[in-house]
Formats: C-alpha cells, structure tokens, sequence
C-alpha cells in the first residue's frame, strides 16, 4: 500500500470523510525492497545484550597453590635437562683401578675379580620377599661412566622358558650354549644404547669353557645422552649355569678400561657348591 503523498490526494474512509496520515518513515529506517525482494530489518537485541555478548566470559586464573606447583614442576624438569645436558659436555672420566678383589656371590653361585674402590651392588638368587624362589643372580660394579653388570641363570631355567615361549633354538640342546644365548641377549643390550653396533664376535678363554664376547660401541644411552660409548659383551656357560656380561665406558676411557674388563672376563667362574 503506497503511503500518505500528496499527489495522490488525501486518504477517505468508504463515507468520504479523511482519514488520519500514515506516520512518516523514521529517518533511521531503510528500504528493505530490493529488486522486487523483501529483506527483512536486522532482529533488535535486548538491551544490555551487545555488551554481553562481545565480552567473553572471565577465565578463572590458576591459584595460587597451582602456580606454585607449576613452579615446583617447571623448576625440577628445567633443572633435569640442565644437568643431563652438563654431565654430557662435561663426562667424568674413570681412571683404571689400582687393584682387584675377588667378589663371592652371597648365593655361592660364581666368583670373580672386581675391581677395587668400584661401587658394588650384589644380587643373589633364592627366596623372595612373596615366597617365589628366583635363580636369577649377579653383580654390578660402577665408577663414574664406567660399570660391568654380571647376571647369572640356570642353563634349564633358560630352555625351559624359550621352549614354553616357543623361542626355543635347537642349538641350545645340541650346539654351543654360549652361542645361542649370545643372539638371544644382544637385542637387550642393543635397547639401551643409541647407535649401539658390535664390531666382531668371537670366542674367548674362559674358565666356564663355552663362552662368545663381542665389542661393541654405542653414541649414548637409550636417549642418546651421556657421549660415546664403548665396551665388550660376553656370554658364557658351564656346569649347568650361564652369564651375561656387559662391560661398558666413554669411549675415551676405553683404552684404559679395556684391560680391568679382560681380566673381570677371564675370572669368572661358576661354583658347584651354589646354594639352592
């Protein structure tokens, strides 16, 4: 319906008498016919909505016991990387030992030479804290970067388990013991060194009779971290009983170490007189 214009007259009811004007369009108003099409004005919103709407809810801040704790954690991760990263730069080296002892299991299960003044930890075969009996024994030696870690089985406990877990290699019954536990155990080995390679592999004198060594090298440890690596893996096995040997240092410590790691090899003996 066109609206109140005076060229087309004043606006009469059906008796002829006029009719009111319509209110004129607010100056604020827009045409919403375009081409023929009707758009509709932009609905209103609510007062006090705009201002709402454009503000974004608050966040709650951590408190203050959350900071700390966050300190506490940022402090802790921060000083770990910096040591790690320090003691890489700067390896503390190991000096050859002056001299040997002879170390005897508590378990009487072997013996062997162990250098002196090197930390030693034992770990003995037998009754558990849970009452189950282990046959998994050893020894740790370390200085610095330096350490040679002796664990000991019995040979059956070894077979058993591979024929039960269907890994079991017909050369454990018939070949050499030593040979297949030397395969078996290099993927150990090989988990915690980065870059970890071997060199040769070859047989050696030992007291136990059958025994395989390998020398290997490595860029770190599992990580990475702690600089070149160097050392020897040995397996051996006799009288019912086997070994794995892992001897390890900084690669520039390796001429240095390298004879307390033979001689530590070739004593190792295994004692009939074990304790069960």
């Amino acid at each position: 319906m066109p609206e109140n214009n005076s060229e087309l007259g004043p606006r009469l009811d059906l008796a002829g008498n006029p009719l009111p004007p319509l209110p004129s369009a607010s100056p604020t108003s827009t045409n919403n016919f375009s081409g023929g099409q009707y758009y509709p004005p932009p609905m209103a919103t609510p007062p006090g909505a705009s201002s709402a709407q454009a503000r974004p809810a608050p966040q709650a801040s951590p408190s203050g016991g959350t900071k700390l704790w966050l300190r506490l954690i940022v402090g802790v991760v921060s000083f770990i990387i910096g040591y790690t990263v320090v003691g890489a730069l700067n390896p503390k080296h190991t000096p050859a030992p002056e001299s040997f002892t002879t170390y005897a299991a508590p378990d009487k299960s072997f013996t062997c030479a162990a250098p002196a003044g090197w930390t030693t930890t034992g770990a003995a075969a037998g009754k558990m804290s849970d009452g189950s009996t282990s046959t998994v024994g050893g020894v740790l030696f370390e200085q610095n970067n330096a350490k040679i870690d002796i664990t000991t089985d019995n040979y059956a406990t070894l077979v058993a388990y591979d024929v039960m877990t269907n890994n079991a290699d017909p050369q454990s019954l018939t070949g050499s013991k030593a040979g297949v536990l030397h395969k078996q155990w290099r993927a150990k080995t090989a988990a915690e060194h980065k870059g970890y390679a071997e060199t040769k592999v070859a047989d050696f004198e030992s007291p136990m009779g059958d025994a395989r060594l390998s020398e290997w090298t490595a860029r770190g440890n599992a990580l990475g971290f702690g600089g070149a690596m160097h050392g020897y893996r040995a397996s051996l096995a006799g009288g019912g009983k086997t070994a794995e040997v892992v001897c390890q240092c900084l690669e520039s410590d390796w001429p240095v170490l390298k004879p307390a790691f033979q001689r530590v090899l070739a004593s190792f003996v295994a004692s009939e007189e074990a304790a069960p």
